[in-house]
This record gives structure tokens, C-alpha cells and sequence, in this order.
């Protein structure tokens, strides 16, 4: 008589994983319908594409991103929320900054927060993000790069028409998003 029973052979990876991808690629689909909708309630939209450089914002409301490489900073600022950043493919160590601070870095990192405050800083190359908000920001390109990528504030999607975009500045660009209230009234500041 056997002491183990024979167990069966059933993939849980892929089970495990299939949901966090199809709600990714449903927040993916939605992001951009949710801009359209932004217009009307005051709130902005920027829109980066393949950005080589660094991207600073502090605001309130959705960000869906993807960085080829480099380093991601996340500030939450409403850590009492049951809003919390999502962050995958970080493969170096994290680094807690302060008591709301995460410094990510590695490659192929993607990241998602929805919802309440927060200040992110995306420094690096391969820089993709959606954003839909109020708040306030900074836009650099790299030094010395011959594709910068492109960015669009209320205006386009740059994924979608990157012809329409604009490059990142080689200066810093500070700008608004949306509406800027009150709680989030100093621009983001990390040039």
C-alpha cells in the first residue's frame, strides 16, 4: 500500500496568471475611453510614447505605464485608500524611500495605479504612459538623443498617432493636468 497518493498534473501557473493579464489588458482597453470621458469632468490626459528621459507627476487619478528600462519612484499619497500600485517586472532590489516611497528599477517594468494621490518619477528609456487626472508635472528628454520620444497633453493618444505628438523637450517642461486642486497645489518639482 502506497504512503503518497498520485497527484495530478494541472498547469495552476497558467490559471494563476491569466487573470492579472486579462484585467492588465482590460484597464489597457479602457484607459483611453476613460480620456475621452476626462475632457468633460476637468480633468487632463498625457500621453507619453517611447520617451528616453524622465517624466515627473504628482496627481490624482489613473496611470497605466511600461518602461523598457530604468527606474520608477512612487509616492503614495493617500496610503490610507485601498488604492495600492501595481509593479511588475522589477528585477533589481526594491527600495523603500520614506514611509510612503518604492524605488523600483530593472527592465520591462510595467505599473498601474488608480486612484488616489500619488507622485511618480519614470526616468529612463522606453518610457509608455497613459495618464488621466489632475495634478501637475515635469518632461525631460535625455541628453544628447536623436529619438527623445513624444508626448501629448490633452490631445492625442501617442501610441495610437505618435505623428501627431510632440518630442520631449531637451529643457525641462513643466505642465498641468487638468484641473489642479487644491490638496496637490505644488508642482511636481524633480527636474
Amino acid at each position: 500500500m502506497p504512503l503518497t497518493h498520485p497527484t495530478r498534473a494541472v498547469p495552476i501557473l497558467r490559471i494563476v496568471l491569466r487573470r492579472p493579464l486579462f484585467l492588465l489588458a482590460l484597464l489597457a482597453l479602457a484607459l483611453p475611453l476613460t480620456a475621452l470621458a476626462a475632457v468633460r469632468s476637468g480633468e487632463g490626459t498625457l500621453s507619453v510614447e517611447n520617451g528616453r528621459g524622465k517624466v515627473t507627476l504628482e496627481a490624482r487619478g489613473g496611470v497605466i505605464g511600461r518602461l523598457g528600462v530604468g527606474s520608477l519612484v512612487i509616492y503614495d499619497r493617500t496610503p490610507g485608500d485601498l488604492n495600492v500600485p501595481v509593479v511588475t517586472g522589477a528585477d533589481k532590489p526594491i527600495r523603500l524611500l520614506g514611509e510612503n516611497g518604492v524605488r523600483y528599477s530593472g527592465a520591462g517594468l510595467r505599473f498601474r495605479l488608480n486612484g488616489g494621490g500619488f507622485r511618480i518619477v519614470v526616468d529612463g528609456r522606453g518610457i509608455d504612459l497613459s495618464v488621466v487626472g489632475k495634478g501637475a508635472g515635469s518632461l525631460r528628454a535625455e541628453r544628447e538623443t536623436s529619438d527623445p520620444g513624444v508626448y501629448s497633453l490633452d490631445g492625442d493618444d501617442c501610441r495610437r498617432n505618435p505623428t501627431s505628438c510632440t518630442p520631449l523637450p531637451e529643457t525641462l517642461r513643466r505642465f498641468q493636468l487638468g484641473q489642479l486642486e487644491k490638496s496637490l497645489g505644488r508642482a511636481a518639482s524633480s527636474g
